[in-house]
């Protein structure tokens, strides 16, 4: 049962103290009340949820923004004249409170403001993260390979997505995997991972208007993703892996040894931009068939001066090579998106062991990267010089310049 105390309000909504554990005697942020300048962001979930759901829901928000360690306990160590870090662990997974929704509303709400006539190309992309867990208690945990490290061990597998539209990356959610042994103990229906991509894509809210074009990588490239982004009527760009068969005039081919012998003869350098610089390909493509695609353009591309050759299949024939690249090369933005929030927002740090609290927290660290994309315009409008405004860069205001640009931020 959560309870509500009812405390006095500080002067101050932020505020930086000393410390002598934090980063060995430097400053701390802590917050006292939302600021005045946050409530705007806050504004299109107060009327959907009661009072008390408002409160923890807006206090963990703002925790994980300003955080270097977002379990439960440290979270609520930044929060002064709150409740007992037990009734936010409860908040998780007892509250009936809607984060999917929450973030769905916010990223339409992005979406909608960066909107600007003339600019149509809007991409959903799709990816899969990995967490260690070692917790025997902790629900959903299974045997996962670890890519990073390249080994088995325990642990959870979630799904991401996000938009990415005019540079600016928006997440659109995080589903937990849940094995096929587990879903019945925890009553929840059991999908494989490229289901869950599939139901994605389908239940992606993207107005008409954009040009969208989804993207993932090789594991995704299959019948349910792609039959489902043809009943959304979209274009999808996803990699090939090498020993697939691609049929060109009646001639079956191997992706890889094929694409290499095509480079070798027909292939022409060009200089595409990617989602930061600009970098010189080599190009060719071919159209053909795949099994279970159907008809399929193949962009057979490579860097210059590099011997690895990567075979781009989408299901638009018309799209020109350079422009499936380059848009592919945006796919990189959800991998950044996930190691930001890893690092600085405690996506993997969880230590809640009920499935409802722990996709409760992932939804929240969603939250919360939109909130930072806010909160990093606000800021560029006062300091233009900080070009390149991460994560990191963002709690280094808050703790440098806090006490000067107060009453410039209204904070």
């Amino acid at each position: 049962m959560i309870v509500i105390v009812k405390q006095k309000k500080p002067f101050k909504p932020i505020s930086v103290v000393q410390t002598y554990i934090y980063w060995q005697g430097g400053l701390r942020v802590t917050i006292g009340k939302i600021p005045q300048k946050v409530k705007t962001f806050f504004k299109p979930t107060k009327n959907n949820v009661s009072a008390h759901v408002y409160s923890y829901y807006c206090n963990l928000v703002l925790a994980i923004c300003i955080s270097h360690g977002s379990t439960i306990d440290r979270l609520v160590k930044l929060l002064r004249n709150t409740t007992h870090r037990t009734n936010h662990g409860e908040f998780l997974w007892r509250s009936e409170f809607g984060e999917m929704a929450v973030v769905i509303d916010q990223a339409d709400a992005i979406l909608k403001r960066l909107y600007k006539k003339g600019c149509k190309d809007c991409l959903l992309i799709i990816d899969d993260t990995q967490t260690i867990k070692r917790a025997k208690k902790m629900q959903a945990v299974g045997k996962i390979h670890h890519h990073a490290s390249g080994k088995y061990c325990m642990g959870h597998t979630i799904v991401k997505a996000c938009l990415f539209y005019r540079g600016v990356t928006i997440p659109l959610g995080s589903w937990l995997y849940v094995k096929k042994e587990h879903a019945k103990a925890l009553n929840v229906p059991f999908k494989k991972l490229t289901e869950l991509a599939g139901q994605i894509v389908l239940d992606a809210d993207i107005p008409d208007k954009f040009d969208v074009t989804v993207l993932f990588d090789a594991f995704y490239l299959c019948p349910t993703v792609a039959n489902a982004c043809k009943k959304r009527k979209w274009r999808y760009i996803g990699v090939s892996k090498s020993n697939r068969w691609l049929t060109v005039n009646s001639i079956k081919h191997k992706v890889g040894k094929y694409g290499k012998n095509i480079l070798y003869r027909t292939g022409r350098l060009h200089s595409i931009k990617g989602l930061r610089k600009t970098s010189s390909y080599k190009l060719a493509q071919r159209v053909g068939t795949m099994n279970k695609l159907g008809e399929v353009k193949v962009v057979f591309s490579k860097r210059r001066n590099d011997h690895t050759v990567i075979a781009l299949v989408t299901n638009d024939i018309r799209l020109s090579m350079k422009k499936v690249v380059s848009h592919y090369l945006k796919r990189w933005a959800i991998e950044v998106m996930i190691k930001e929030q890893k690092q600085h927002l405690g996506l993997g740090d969880y230590r809640v062991l009920r499935y409802r609290a722990i996709v409760s927290f992932t939804w929240h660290t969603d939250v919360q990267f939109i909130n930072h994309q806010i909160i990093k315009s606000k800021i560029l409008k006062f300091f233009p010089i900080f070009t390149d405004f991460t994560i990191a860069r963002n709690r280094s205001f808050f703790a440098e310049f806090w006490p000067k640009t107060r009453k410039n931020l209204s904070f």
